[in-house]
């Protein structure tokens, strides 16, 4: 009896281990541009190349349009639509299973920035902007 209790336990703690595993994906990393050229490492200067790298990762994390951001940070709770039309349609996108309803979770790919959007039927709204 003992044997079976803990048979029935661990498979209870499995399935609930599948459950929370199986809600939605790992979210697709934002396409960012390539720099158009490398930046030239000094044999002299070890460091040299080093500072000319995070010149260029902050040159690239400055391409961020930010009023398109703030945008649609003002279109939270709008119908996707409305996000189209005031900055147009995004670089890509991908869609899972919702788990908080029969929707689905949408990861709109800006530049710099992720709308994430619910969508059921018809209908998508925009949930949050990061």
């Amino acid at each position: 009896m003992n044997t079976y209790k803990r048979l029935l336990v661990s498979l209870l703690v499995l399935l609930l281990a599948a459950c929370l595993c199986s809600c939605g994906e790992a979210p697709a990393p934002a396409a960012t541009p390539a720099p158009t050229a490398a930046p030239a490492m000094s044999a002299a200067l070890p460091d040299a190349g080093l500072q000319k790298a995070e010149s260029a990762a902050e040159t690239v994390e400055a391409t961020v349009d930010e009023a398109a951001k703030e945008t649609a940070e003002s279109l939270i709770d709008e119908s996707v639509d409305a996000l189209y039309s005031a900055i147009g349609k995004p670089a890509d996108s991908s869609y899972a299973p919702s788990c908080l309803g029969p929707g689905e979770d949408g990861e709109l790919y800006y530049e710099g920035f992720t709308v994430y959007t619910y969508k059921e039927g018809d209908s998508e709204v925009v949930v949050d902007v990061q």
